[in-house]
């Protein structure tokens, strides 16, 4: 036993009555006791002085007042005993019983930890992917789920089409016609329905979405390869847009092959992520040409041509014009709202048609 609890204000009142020799000695022989895990050795009193440093008659004296005074004799075992040691080395005992079982659990926690550790390393190396040796074990975790996703989505997106399904696209929406007029079809034309009447347009009711994975697998092909990101997210986010009738899965993908070209513009150092592609709703963007070889442009402006002249109405219009007037498309490491970088284009264009153009002729 390497420790024990000292209580100072016990000690103290059990001592009062001692000299100080004889309160060294007591403290002495208790830190003995403890360090020995047994009672004091009765059947030799001058050894037991000896290993107490008890040498002189006056020691020798103070150290059998202690014994007589704080200590039982206990003649079956031959040692001098104290009921508050043997508690406390009963406690101590119970502890380090204890602590054994915490390290055992320990020790199977980290063998667990181990074995799955290399079971990760295992599977990522099958799939050609080879990492560090100290990577996290969460990032060992979340590379096996990216894995196990991607290939979750490349057996769906290649499985076969059968007889009772048609192959994509098929129809995801579905109106409602008109209720017939009164009589019959023959009757006449049908009444303007409330919907009508009001200038919205009639409801819709909106299918259950059929292969999403092939849809998000097509999605995903116009875009950038480390732009390709939270497949599951993306998953989910294209179901919950196409079931809530906001777009379909063909405007998706039409959309994303029409801004293809400028999505992988410089190994797509301007384009979103997937996911961020989807929540900004940017399927809505016009899809414009850069390249100098389209004519026409922006009225007013020499020289600015293959940027369409409602430049403003969509951001790849805006991104077109940046670029004709050398600013570049937009980098989100420079700056993080796309408004910002619209609000430069802007200021831009706004210079450039004030300022002389062709010799001196002004644009307007």
């Amino acid at each position: 036993m390497h420790a024990y609890t000292h209580h100072i204000g016990d000690f103290n009142t059990a001592t009062l009555h001692l000299s100080r020799l004889e309160r060294s000695i007591y403290r002495d022989a208790l830190e003995f006791y403890y360090v020995n895990e047994c009672g004091l050795d009765a059947s030799d009193f001058g050894l037991l002085a000896r290993r107490l440093r008890c040498d002189t008659p006056e020691e020798k004296a103070a150290l059998q007042f202690v014994l007589d005074e704080f200590f039982d004799l206990d003649i079956e075992s031959a040692q001098y005993v104290q009921p508050r040691c043997e508690r406390e080395l009963a406690d101590y005992r119970a502890a380090v019983a204890a602590s054994g079982a915490v390290k055992a659990n320990v020790n199977k926690r980290q063998q667990r930890h181990r074995e799955e550790r290399t079971q990760l390393f295992a599977e990522l190396r099958k799939a050609g992917q080879v990492l560090p040796w100290d990577t996290k074990v969460s990032e060992l975790r979340a590379a096996v789920a990216k894995l196990k996703a991607q290939q979750d989505l490349s057996r769906t997106s290649h499985a076969s089409v059968t007889a009772n399904h048609s192959p994509f696209p098929i129809p995801l929406n579905q109106e409602i016609p008109p209720n017939p007029p009164a009589g019959g079809a023959d009757a006449g034309q049908a009444a303007p329905s409330d919907d009508q009447q009001a200038g919205r347009q009639p409801a819709v009711k909106v299918q259950q979405m059929e292969y999403p994975a092939a849809v998000v697998a097509q999605l995903m092909a116009c875009f950038p390869e480390q732009r390709r990101t939270q497949v599951q997210l993306v998953g989910r986010k294209v179901v919950e847009l196409v079931e809530g009738g906001v777009v379909t899965a063909e405007q998706l993908l039409t959309a994303a092959k029409a801004q293809s070209a400028l999505l992988n513009k410089d190994d797509g150092k301007a384009c979103p992520r997937v996911m961020r592609w989807l929540r900004e709703e940017r399927w809505l963007d016009a899809a414009v040409t850069v390249t100098g070889g389209v004519t026409g442009g922006v009225t007013g402006v020499t020289g600015v041509t293959g940027v369409d002249a409602n430049w403003r109405s969509g951001r790849a219009g805006v991104e077109a014009m940046g670029i004709h007037l050398g600013l570049g498309p937009w980098d989100e490491g420079r700056e993080r709202l796309f408004s910002a970088y619209e609000q430069r284009v802007v200021a831009a264009f706004d210079e450039r048609m004030r300022s002389p153009v062709d010799g001196g002729v002004y644009a307007h």
